[in-house]
């Protein structure tokens, strides 16, 4: 009875509307990236220097995979890959199965096995030469604060990374066909007819998991509760990593990354704020028919924006069209703001054909302008003298 209670309690806890303007999580180290315009939505102490626990197994699966040659070649699982494996999760083979690196991929991402770990590692460069090649790899990628010390991420302070390095990482591997199909397989049978499972699978039942497409997980004492994952809502693509979730549940890191897929998905969303129906302002054509020019936008601009964004408009160019100024020519640019923050910059072309009057006409209005001002001026000065006599 104690572990229903604690069961439906738990149940109770997670249960909570997303407001508006702010989402509850207990993750210290965040990044949210919209993958479609390679953007940060939201950072919080990403780039803090942290313990991963886990994560690791994210550049360990990426070595695994440019270092072997053929992914379905098999190896002997033997009983040195369970040496310091103790208190670890694990994939579940046993000495003397005969799998193929790829059943070792799907042990190391899904349920998140330090067996599988350890025979990648002894079966491709062995222990300090693919230590080296993890570091090298980071360096590569360009992932300045981190440092791996180990290929299982046990708490050491030698093993570290930040979540924007993180984030930089599997952006990196998810470039990678193999580790990006491996990645966002929930569920898989290795060729010796072991069932894995995606860790996040645990809580199918209590969480909306099916927002998430593709995760890794991981928990040390230092690390928290950690999760890095992708996912597509609405034609939104979003990569997301979450470290130093509470410990309290065993679900907090993956129930902070479907709190903020939800915010997103719910309060943000492409949204046109350019286009050639936009107007922006009316001047005046010289010698024309025409007698003014509508300014709209010359091309069609979506932003990913909270759905309540108001944007303004501000015209920097020409305060008339000059005579002859032919369709396609540069006239101006368009600074579209949110309040004082600057979107987007958009230049605006004359995007009509202009019918001014005939060169022989346009002399005769330009002399009679002339001949009108020349008039003006003559009668002013007649009356100056006429008021001084």
């Amino acid at each position: 009875m104690k572990k229903v209670s604690i069961f439906l309690l738990s149940l109770f806890f997670f249960i909570y509307p997303v407001y508006a303007e702010e989402f509850s999580i207990t993750g210290e180290n965040v990044i949210l990236y919209n993958m479609n315009d390679d953007k940060v939505l939201y950072s919080k102490n990403a780039d803090e220097i942290v313990e991963i626990a886990s994560l690791t197994k994210m550049m360990t699966a990426l070595v695994t995979i440019e270092n072997t040659s053929d992914l379905t070649k098999e190896i002997t699982i033997t009983e040195k890959d369970f040496e310091g494996t103790t208190g670890y999760s694990k994939a579940g083979f046993k000495v003397g199965d005969k799998v193929t690196y790829e059943d070792l991929l799907y042990g190391i991402l899904l349920p998140s096995g330090a067996d599988a770990v350890n025979a990648a590692v002894n079966n491709t460069l062995g222990y300090k030469k693919f230590i080296a090649k993890m570091n090298e790899t980071a360096k590569k990628i360009g992932l300045n604060n981190t440092q791996f010390s180990n290929p299982i991420g046990k708490d050491d302070k030698n093993n570290y990374s930040t979540a924007s390095d993180i984030a930089k990482l599997l952006k990196y591997a998810l470039k990678n066909d193999v580790f990006k199909k491996v990645f966002t397989t929930k569920s898989y049978k290795t060729t010796n007819g072991l069932n894995l499972k995606s860790t996040v699978s645990n809580y199918d039942n209590i969480l909306q998991t099916n927002k998430i497409d593709g995760a890794k997980s991981g928990f040390t004492k230092e690390a928290g509760r950690c999760l890095a994952s992708i996912t597509n809502l609405h034609d939104v693509n979003y990569l997301l990593v979450v470290i130093k979730s509470s410990t309290e549940y065993p679900y907090n890191a993956v129930k902070d990354t479907i709190n903020i897929y939800n915010y997103y998905d719910e309060n943000y969303s492409y949204q046109n704020i350019l286009d050639d129906s936009t107007f922006i302002k009316e001047i005046p054509i010289k010698l024309s028919s025409n007698k003014s020019y509508k300014i709209t936008g010359s091309e069609n601009i979506s932003l990913y924006l909270k759905n309540d964004t108001k944007v303004n408009y501000v015209y920097e160019g020409v305060d008339e069209i000059s005579y002859k100024t032919q369709k396609g020519a540069k006239i101006g640019t368009i600074k579209i703001y949110e309040g004082n923050k600057l979107l987007d910059t958009s230049i605006v072309y004359l995007e009509e054909n202009i019918k001014y009057y005939p060169i022989e006409v346009s002399l005769i209005i330009l002399a009679s302008l002339i001949i009108i001002l020349i008039f003006v001026l003559k009668k002013k000065k007649h009356r100056r003298r006429r008021r001084r006599k």
